[in-house]
């Protein structure tokens, strides 16, 4: 059974050991928010299979989770403007998957809960009515 969790960026820098793990079994799903505005999403690898065929993700990259963890900031401004998510390695394998609040609508997770307070690229929180216009 997956659960869904919605997280400061603050408190993912902190545990990113611990729901690194839970997230890649695929027991936990992770909203991260900044000031409580929806920033990516942590998700296991499952969620995101197909995406790139589908293209849905565009632009993508690959970063350590030790550097994901030292660079947390950086990596969800990158979600904002032009990459559409970043695969998390550990030990040179994919083990994770941080994406965009854009693809929210293709994600296996509860929407309702996360719609009013998705921040999009102008830095303003999108209207729940336009994020339920792409499902």
């Amino acid at each position: 059974m997956s659960s869904f969790k919605q997280l400061p960026i603050s408190d993912l820098r902190t545990g990113l050991p611990k729901f690194k793990r839970q997230v890649q079994l695929g027991l936990k799903r992770i909203a991260a928010t900044y000031y409580g505005q929806v920033v990516g999403f942590l998700l296991p690898l499952k969620d995101v299979a197909g995406f790139e065929e589908e293209g849905w993700i565009v632009n993508s990259e690959e970063i350590s989770l030790s550097e994901f963890r030292s660079q947390l900031t950086e990596c969800w401004e990158k979600l904002q403007v032009d990459v559409d998510c970043i695969y998390l390695t550990y030990h040179t394998r994919r083990a994770a998957v941080f994406v965009s609040p854009r693809l929210a609508p293709h994600l296996s997770i509860p929407i309702s809960e996360v719609t009013s307070k998705i921040l999009n690229v102008s830095n303003e929180i999108q209207a729940e009515e336009n994020v339920s216009n792409y499902s």
